[in-house]
């Protein structure tokens, strides 16, 4: 198997990687601190950048900016999610990619703050399933996660798709909502490290239309898997697709949790210019340090070409092809 360890050029790009391996609670109205972010990078659409806001009294922590723009004909939503003390901001190259390839994207910040779930839980299976319960719907608080349901990934979603239908109507937003409910199928989930960790839950949970893992999940330890994974979930692994570094600092532990949540392997690796016929796709490209390895696959740190393109680009839309 060769590998590719060299500096980043534009004879790079075409090797970039391998084929291997309940109820809602909505809490007030949304804050009416909407606006257009430039249209940067030479996109056509520019980016909807607003914060939620809770009733007086309650306080809404953290409170980045969240990201969004309709597709140019309606598409899935992709729900992205950051990782662990990213916010929505740190993603925008791959929301407008996706927005391009055909989606609704929402950037949605969330609880990410303090240590990583794989530091904060270490070996102890049931860890993990309690910090990530508790961050998607705010229920069960314990000593490991104690977000509330006004600050859960649940309701943060609920309220963003609120606004959105508020402030573009001709995005449609509100189509991911059913009877008061999420509407889980017509949502892709993406996130990068913890984030990506989050979407494999909530699709554990949830029949969700796909689930795109960036560096993620870390949720193996020596072989140990979170609990959660114990059991088949509700989303199927054929419509799961995971993208890792090898040189990442938590390569073997993200390729342990694909192994345990039944995620298609190549039976022959070979260098593609795009990959095919895989779940699992690996980038054997030195881009650095083994935790820069980590961020780098999707955030706005990405290699870039000369000419400015980033380096993964083909392999994020075959991703985003894979999951429309």
């Amino acid at each position: 198997m060769r590998t590719h360890r060299g500096r980043w050029g534009a004879a790079a790009l075409a090797f970039a990687v391998l084929v291997i391996l309940g109820s809602s609670l909505s809490f007030g109205a949304v804050g009416a601190s909407s606006r257009p972010l430039p249209k940067p990078d030479g996109q056509s659409a520019p980016l909807i950048s607003f914060r939620l806001g809770l009733p007086k009294g309650q306080t809404l922590f953290p409170n980045q900016r969240n990201y969004a723009q309709h597709a140019a004909s309606p598409g899935p939503l992709m729900l992205f999610l950051p990782a662990t003390g990213a916010r929505p901001w740190d993603y925008r190259t791959f929301l407008r990619t996706a927005v391009a390839s055909g989606y609704d994207v929402l950037g949605l910040d969330y609880w990410n703050r303090g240590k990583s779930v794989v530091h904060t839980c270490g070996g102890d299976p049931e860890c993990y399933t309690a910090v990530q319960r508790n961050r998607f719907d705010g229920s069960a608080p314990s000593a490991v996660s104690s977000v509330d349901p006004a600050n859960s990934i649940l309701n943060r979603l609920t309220m963003a798709l609120a606004h959105l239908a508020s402030v573009d109507p001709a995005g449609q937003w509100g189509r991911y909502i059913d009877h008061g409910e999420v509407d889980w199928s017509r949502i892709v989930l993406a996130g990068h490290s913890q984030g990506g960790g989050e979407s494999a839950y909530i699709a554990h949970l949830h029949l969700v239309h796909g689930v795109l893992m960036f560096s993620s999940p870390v949720e193996t330890n020596e072989g140990v898997p979170a609990a959660w994974m114990r059991e088949p979930g509700v989303t199927p692994a054929s419509r799961m697709y995971g993208f890792v570094n090898q040189h990442d600092m938590y390569f073997s532990k993200i390729v342990g949790s694909w192994s345990e949540l039944k995620m298609q392997r190549a039976e022959l690796p070979a260098e593609v210019p795009v990959p095919s016929g895989s779940h699992q796709l690996v980038s054997t490209l030195d881009v650095g340090t083994a935790a820069e390895s980590h961020g780098r696959t999707v955030s706005d740190s990405t290699p870039r070409t000369p000419a400015g393109l980033p380096l993964y680009l083909p392999t994020w839309k075959w991703m985003l092809d894979q999951t429309k």
